[in-house]
């Protein structure tokens, strides 16, 4: 769907991040396991997901990444739920001294 000019920058930057010369090839698959879980992308979930068993990757590390997207996003959800606690809160205090 993308034109050929995005697709080809696309692709070059995927590549670039995903084949890069920083970090091991096992720990950038891991990686990317872990973003297509963050965000919930089933597609790429089941592609790294595939590729993590056909590398020998274990099950148990890839329980300790699913854990560690867990634990972040219920801190997301903590976090989030506590800036709405404390709106409430505030609101609730800015109507009681508007009170006559």
């Amino acid at each position: 769907m993308l034109p050929k000019k995005q697709k080809n920058a696309y692709t070059d930057f995927y590549n670039s991040a995903r084949y890069n010369e920083i970090l091991e090839p096992k720990t950038i698959l891991m990686i990317h396991l872990a973003a297509a879980m963050a965000v919930g992308c089933y597609p790429w979930m089941e592609h790294y997901f595939g590729v993590a068993k056909e590398q020998g990757i274990t099950n148990d590390e890839i329980g300790a990444v699913q854990s560690i997207v867990m634990a972040v996003s219920a801190g997301r959800v903590r976090s989030q739920f506590r800036e709405v606690r404390e709106k409430v809160q505030k609101v609730k205090e800015i109507k009681g001294k508007v009170r006559c």
